[in-house]
Parts: structure tokens; C-alpha cells; sequence
């Protein structure tokens, strides 16, 4: 790798010195003066120095050298990588470069670093020679413990070789246009603090100084990172949640859907955005789900548990049950959330349940005209009732079931715990109600290494061991995806432990087999809420418990939390 050398020395220290996989290749000759001894006297001194001769040996901060006449001078070192070769930047601790109090015209820049919100440095070759206070109270060190250091000691190793050539860019370019680079500090501490950095280099008493003002984004960067990390669980929840979800703009148009419309459309995402939501219903209803919408963004009223038919690529209707509503930004409507669900099935069994109600009333007239006719046809009409009562039951258990686990789905479950919880709040005598969140530990890891197919057997296994493993009047029902929700009326925040350490002990000691997945292990992170009667609701509760669950997740999962007020 071709160095700048001179630049080098400009920046970092006169004294500098060149290691490569065989030890010292070159010696600064200001290092040589200082010393008052030749290039070939220095390189002997360093070669008996075994971390300068041994490839990636780690260099001592500081080293002794010999001077003309015997003595010896002490400089502190700092090693940089820069491709191929390390440098090593020596300043003396006997003699290190002048304080910028020394150098003319110093108020200016005084001034500048004192009062502004930032921090502020001055370099002569390498050596600092002003830092502020604010620049020290975030490095956590006193002033005299930078004063007069290398100034790329107090940067992150990993980004020492961005600051050199930032360093040199500021010194070569003198008093024009200032560049800005990216910044990593360390602190007193070993914690790490970003930067952006601007600099610059001025002449003062045959000296060209750089200055370096330093704007503290670490906070920024953190918030960033966050809300980054918030935006992936967003992504990852909107692309696998087993429902609809359509973003409409005030103007009628598809901005976003997840992976769930996309498929049962039979479209990829990127051919349904940009289009009219109403291209994608049947047309005798485009123009009622026009007019709603419209209203939609009018009056803000929600649309709820309306029906609509979408057609799907290959032409086939599919009835579906949506709720809508807007979101609004800054007190202005920006967009329209609707979430639907396929109730093509549910409807199905609808329109039979009215066949058998029109077959029974035909029946039933028959009978009406002669009474030897009724008499022979009851068998007939028990069996039609028969058939019927049957039918309705089927009807209203899957209303209220989830087709996989066939324990209760999430709607009858917000209908359970409004019940629950409006039985709590009119005790008089006091009372308690508590709630079981639960969370099947990496289950998409689970899903990609055995499969959705395995994955489903044993969400319907887990829902087994629930069954089993609660009292008869508490409620079961999946709440989502791999979540399960247990409603415990009569149970106080110890019960609820107990009820939740059983089941998760229960799921830790069953071994799942299915097809690839031979005595698997599955965990699960329990959440406890729990209210007391009064004036409460079920947000109240199911926040408690979810607020929990996640506590357990971040706790290494496996376990069960119990809500805490913050």
C-alpha cells in the first residue's frame, strides 16, 4: 500500500514509524534528530523490542528510547493498521508539542469551542493542544488527561484510518470549503460515541494547526437504530398476520397490502399497489364500497363487520368481512386501514342453513294440509329439525372455534373477556380476574426449519396441553398466530403464576414429533395481568398481561412475567 508519509507526520506525529511482517521498514527522520542519532541506531533500538518485530503483537503505550550520550527519551505510542503496514505514532512525554495558549490569536477559537453546544479540538501534528469541556465531560476525562495525547488515541480503532485521511483533507485544504466525516470516540469508560466531525487547518507562529469541531449524534444514532428495529417488527407482523390489511389513500387507491391479501388475490403486492381498492370487488358493488369509503373519510365513522365479494386473479369469488377506519396525521385524514378476513366458507354454510330452513317450511306446509300426511311425514320433520338444530350448532361452533386448533378464535375471545369483565365490575363484595398472554418462543424459526405444516400440528398439540392443563370454568382461546390467551375468573395474580408456571413447565417437558421434527423442544413466554373489580376495563387487563409476555420475551422467554406498574 502506498503511504503518504509526509502526510502521516503532518497529522499524526514528526515521529513516526513504519512496521511491516518483518519489522521496522522506516524511521521518520525527525524521530532520528530528536534522538541525535542515525536512522540504522533507532531501527536496532526498536528491533529489540519484541512487539515491534513479532506480526500482530500488541504495541506497548509507551516505549523507551536511547539518546546520543546514553540517556533515553519515553514516548507514548499508538498503533493504526493502514492496509498492509502499521504505523506507530510517538509523542513525547518529556517534551510534547506547545499548548495552544502559546500560539497567537487563540481567542477566536477559545471563544468558538467554549460557548458552542459541541466539541471542539485543536491538533499540531498529531498532538492536542486545546479540547473544551464539553468534548471532556463526554470522553468522561479531565483536561489535562488529553492535553498534549495523540489525537487518534481517543479514536475507535476501527475508524482511525477514515480520520486520518479526514485529518489530512482538513490540513491539505487550508482555509477553504470544510468537509464533514463520520466520527467514533471512545470514552473514558471503553463506551463508544459517535460523531460528525468538520475541520479545518489554519497557520499560526509557522505552525499549521487543525481544528475539529465534534457534534454529538450518539443519541440520534440509538433513536435511529430503534426506531429501525421498531420498523422490522412492524414489517414482520403486517407480512405475516393471518388477515387482510389494505392502506387506502383519501383518493381510493391502494398504497400498501400484506402478503395475505397478495395471495388470496393471486397478485403480487407490487401489481395491487398504485391500483383503485374498488378493481378488486365485483362491479355491482363498487360503487356501495365507493360511497362508504367516501363517508369513511368525510364524517370519520368506522366501517364495521360489512361484507363485500373480491375476484381473485383466476376469476373466483371470495366473500369476505371487513371493518375500516382512518388514520389521521396531524389532525388531517392521510389514509384509510381496513382489515378483512375470508368468510367464503362461513357463508357457504349460511346459504345451506337457509336451504334446510326453506326445505323444513315446505315440509311443514305439506303436513299442514292433511293430518295423515303430517302423521306420516313426522319421521321426515324430526329428522329435518334434527338436521337442522345440527347444522346451527356447526354454524355457531365455528363462529366462535378456530379452524386449526379448535379451541375458541379471537373474536369470541374479546367477547368472552367483555363478559368476564363486566361480571367483575358488578360484584360488590370485590372480586378478581386474571389473564394468561402467551407466545410460542422462535416459532418462525421453528416454522422455517420443519415447516408451516409441522408447525401447525403443533400449535394443535400446545392447544392440547392447554386443555388440560386448566380448570373447567377457565377460557381458552388462540389469539393470534402462535398465541394463546387463558381468561381465569376467580384467580388472583398468585393462582395465575401457578396456572402459567404449570403450562409452561408442561410445554418445556413434551417433545413434539411430526415428520422432520423428532422430539423437538418448544418453550413459551407467559404473560400474568390481572384487575380487581371497580371501574375497569378489558384494555386495562389484556394491556398488563401483553406488556408482561414482552418482559418474558426480552428475559431470555421461557418464563412468566407478571405485570409491573413502571
Amino acid at each position: 500500500m502506498d503511504l503518504d508519509i509526509a502526510g502521516l507526520e503532518a497529522v499524526l506525529s514528526p515521529y513516526i514509524v513504519l512496521l511491516g511482517g518483518t519489522g521496522v521498514h522506516y524511521v521518520s527522520a525527525a524521530l532520528s534528530g530528536r534522538l541525535g542519532v542515525d536512522e540504522g541506531e533507532v531501527r536496532r533500538g526498536l528491533d529489540r523490542i519484541p512487539a515491534f518485530v513479532s506480526p500482530g503483537a500488541e504495541i506497548p503505550s509507551s516505549v523507551a528510547l536511547a539518546t546520543k550520550g546514553g540517556g533515553e527519551d519515553v514516548f507514548a505510542c499508538t498503533a493504526i493498521t493502514l492496509g498492509d503496514c502499521r504505523v506507530i505514532a510517538l509523542i513525547s512525554e518529556k517534551n510534547p508539542a506547545r499548548p495552544f495558549v502559546e500560539y497567537a490569536d487563540r481567542d477566536t477559537f477559545v471563544r468558538m469551542f467554549t460557548r458552542a453546544p459541541m466539541g471542539g479540538l485543536v491538533v499540531d501534528r498529531g498532538v492536542v493542544v486545546y479540547v473544551n469541556e464539553f468534548l471532556c465531560a463526554l470522553l468522561e476525562k479531565e483536561r489535562g488527561q488529553v492535553l498534549g495525547t495523540s489525537v487518534i488515541s481517543l479514536v475507535s480503532k476501527e475508524g482511525r484510518q477514515d480520520f486520518i485521511r479526514a485529518c489530512q483533507i482538513w490540513h491539505d485544504q487550508g482555509n477553504g470549503e470544510v468537509e464533514t466525516f463520520d466520527l467514533m470516540l471512545t470514552s473514558c469508560r471503553g463506551s463508544r460515541l459517535l460523531f460528525t466531525a468538520r475541520g479545518g487547518c489554519i497557520e499560526r507562529a509557522s505552525r499549521r494547526l487543525i481544528w475539529i469541531t465534534l457534534d454529538d449524534v450518539t443519541e440520534n444514532h440509538r433513536i435511529r437504530r430503534a426506531l429501525k428495529e421498531e420498523q422490522l417488527k412492524f414489517a414482520e407482523l403486517f407480512g405475516e398476520l393471518p388477515a387482510g390489511i389494505i392502506y387506502i389513500s383519501p383518493r381510493g387507491r391502494i398504497m400498501e397490502c400484506n402478503d395475505y391479501v397478495a395471495a388470496l388475490v393471486g397478485r403480487p403486492r407490487e401489481q395491487i399497489r398504485g391500483t383503485p381498492f374498488t378493481d378488486h370487488v365485483s362491479p355491482d358493488q363498487a360503487g356501495v364500497l365507493r360511497d362508504d369509503f367516501r363517508e369513511l373519510f368525510t364524517d370519520g365513522r368506522e366501517i364495521a363487520k360489512r361484507e363485500s365479494t373480491i375476484t381473485t386473479m383466476d376469476g373466483r369469488p371470495v366473500t369476505i368481512e371487513y371493518n375500516a377506519r382512518v388514520i389521521y396525521r396531524k389532525g388531517h385524514p392521510s389514509k384509510a386501514l381496513m382489515m378483512f378476513s375470508d368468510v367464503t366458507d362461513k357463508k357457504v354454510l349460511e346459504l345451506e342453513l337457509l336451504e334446510k330452513n326453506a326445505e323444513m317450511e315446505r315440509t311443514l306446509w305439506d303436513m299442514a294440509e292433511v293430518k295423515d300426511a303430517l302423521e306420516a311425514r313426522a319421521g321426515e320433520l324430526n329428522k329435518a329439525t334434527e338436521d337442522l338444530k345440527q347444522l346451527n350448532e356447526k354454524l355457531n361452533l365455528l363462529s366462535i372455534t378456530d379452524g386449526l386448533t379448535e379451541v375458541y378464535n379471537h373474536r369470541h375471545f374479546q367477547d368472552r373477556l367483555t363478559e368476564e369483565v363486566e361480571r367483575l365490575n358488578r360484584l360488590k363484595g370485590g372480586g378478581v380476574l386474571s389473564l394468561l398472554l402467551m407466545d410460542i418462543d422462535d416459532f418462525k424459526l421453528f416454522n422455517d426449519t420443519y415447516g408451516h405444516q409441522c408447525g401447525d400440528m403443533v400449535l394443535k398439540h400446545i392447544a392440547s396441553l392447554l386443555k388440560s392443563s386448566i380448570r373447567s370454568i377457565d377460557i381458552l382461546a388462540r389469539y393470534g398466530g402462535e398465541e394463546f390467551a387463558v381468561i381465569l375468573p376467580n384467580a388472583g395474580t398468585e393462582q395465575a403464576v401457578i396456572v402459567g408456571e404449570r403450562i409452561r413447565q408442561t410445554i418445556r417437558s413434551t417433545p413434539f414429533t411430526y415428520g422432520e421434527a423428532v422430539g423437538a423442544k418448544v418453550t413459551v413466554s407467559i404473560g400474568v395481568g390481572t384487575i380487581v373489580s371497580g371501574n375497569t376495563d378489558k384494555a386495562d387487563l389484556v394491556r398488563k398481561a401483553d406488556s408482561a409476555m414482552y418482559a418474558a420475551k426480552a428475559r431470555w422467554k421461557d418464563r412468566v412475567e407478571v405485570w409491573e406498574e413502571d
